[in-house]
């Protein structure tokens, strides 16, 4: 590939540089799970200052897409007989996340997805060399990242850390790993999973990350609501009825 395609297709991943990246997204069955409903909160989120955004599924991505010129971190979702989630698990999710908009392409590139019908370093070329995108692999470990920037991605983000059999159910940001991964790749380093307070966006892109990606700290006023409800859990009765909270 020329320099100067590259540089074309390099070019959303350096918009985003140094910014922070909403994720839109919302469960099946969530209050929130409305297209018009995840139109208005993207439409907010950019209000407030987002670079970039990150979309699930064909009708969310095309609404996006309508509303904003910047880019759009676009995936499709799909789950396997056990329930496990997998992102973009085949060349033709790709396309319909790229027909309708995506500047870029997330894929689940960890070691679990390497024997699937369509294993990701084919992806990978596919989506570069078909449909002309970048390519963002979501890794959980530096091992799947090194295996990603191998096989050809643009950029890695953190987002399944937590979420494979060899990190399942850690919720908080490891700041060792995004430390060896900055140290390792020479491709940039997405922070996404499990961030909940400004100051953890600042510290990962001190650390050498590309951008920051937020999800449910933002979007979700069920978790915001979870996590103030828990701290009124904890107050002193006694503090509450002397008035001397």
């Amino acid at each position: 590939m020329s320099q100067s395609s590259n540089a074309s297709r390099n070019s959303p991943l350096e918009a985003l540089r140094g910014h922070l990246i909403v994720s839109c997204q919302a469960s099946e069955g969530d209050p929130l799970d409305d297209l018009d409903t995840l139109t208005r909160i993207a439409i907010s989120v950019l209000r407030g200052g987002a670079g970039g955004l990150r979309a699930e599924g064909v009708p969310r991505i095309a609404a996006f897409r309508a509303i904003t010129q910047l880019p759009i971190i676009g995936l499709i979702k799909t789950y396997d007989t056990h329930g496990e989630v997998y992102i973009t698990p085949d060349f033709g999710s790709a396309k319909a996340a790229s027909d309708v908009g995506a500047d870029i392409i997330a894929l689940d590139c960890t070691a679990r997805r390497l024997t699937a019908p369509e294993p990701w370093p084919d992806l990978i070329h596919r989506i570069h060399t078909e449909l002309n995108r970048r390519v963002l692999a979501d890794i959980a470990t530096l091992e799947d990242a090194l295996a990603a920037e191998r096989a050809g991605a643009d950029a890695v983000a953190t987002t399944l850390y937590g979420y494979t059999t060899e990190t399942a159910n850690i919720r908080t940001v490891s700041w060792p790993l995004i430390q060896s991964i900055v140290a390792h790749l020479t491709i940039p380093v997405l922070v996404e999973g499990h961030i909940t307070d400004p100051r953890e966006v600042r510290r990962a892109l001190d650390l050498g990350a590309a951008a920051v990606v937020v999800g449910a700290a933002i979007t979700r006023p069920e978790t915001i609501t979870a996590r103030f409800a828990k701290a009124a859990e904890n107050i002193d009765l006694a503090h509450l009825k002397n008035g001397s909270v």
